[in-house]
């Protein structure tokens, strides 16, 4: 069976998976708050806000990165727990690509992005899936100057053209979302996948560590685990 769009999250629904009723997650961009791996706001502080909205995020404000980070990365994997109402874990997202500047200016391009697999059990049901990303996230980031801190976002990030087309392989083959915009599928959708759907992913309040030519975004201390993105310089 394969159906696509709103109709299909009824349809996930029917198989008794009840994800939306035992889950906190899907934070929309923009909102204030999150749960396990679904991902809060972008920076989840101030200085840093989503907008669904808008050109290229990032153009009211000013920001700076560390050395190490400037360059074009390629992302190699992404990987997490998933926990709470869910047990689980996801991996994947190679070929995602980064770009900063020394100014801050940040761009993701989900274009080349290969899917995350996902897996986890809820209710003695086993739920896997896939998902992926699509279209680009802009922004500014600030950073200490050392090869390992905290970057934030500073001014307003950019998730207008963020898609994601998810499909799950049990307990049924369905399309969920079909290059589906972030901003409509974050909610029930997010729940349906156990959180391991990012409503803001990579661009958002991280850990950072650029040794070398590999750069890892985790999420910051205390923050929801949103997984760890591993990068090489590209």
């Amino acid at each position: 069976m394969r159906t696509t769009g709103k109709a299909a999250l009824a349809a996930v629904a029917v198989f008794g998976i009840g994800l939306a009723g035992c889950s906190g997650n899907g934070a929309t961009p923009g909102s204030s708050t999150s749960a396990g791996a679904s991902g809060g706001p972008s920076a989840g502080a101030p200085s840093g806000s989503a907008s669904a909205s808008g050109g290229a995020g990032g153009t009211d404000a000013t920001g700076a990165a560390a050395s190490c980070l400037v360059g074009t990365w390629k992302a190699s994997n992404l990987t997490g727990k998933l926990s709470g109402p869910v047990n689980g874990t996801f991996t994947g997202g190679g070929g995602t690509l980064l770009t900063i500047d020394a100014a801050g200016k940040t761009q993701v391009d989900f274009g080349p992005m290969q899917p995350v697999t996902f897996t986890f059990s809820v209710s003695g049901n086993e739920v896997k899936g896939t998902f992926a990303y699509g279209g680009k996230v802009n922004g500014t980031v600030k950073t200490p100057t050392t090869s390992t801190g905290t970057l934030e976002p500073t001014g307003t990030v950019d998730f207008s053209s963020l898609t994601v087309t998810v499909d799950l392989s049990a307990p049924a083959a369905v399309r969920v979302a079909d290059k589906m915009p972030i901003s409509e599928f974050t909610g029930t959708g997010t729940a349906d996948t156990g959180g391991a759907v990012d409503a803001q992913p990579v661009l958002k309040k991280s850990q950072y560590d650029c040794s070398g030519n590999t750069l890892k975004l985790s999420p910051p201390q205390g923050g929801a685990d949103t997984g760890t993105w591993t990068f090489t310089k590209s």
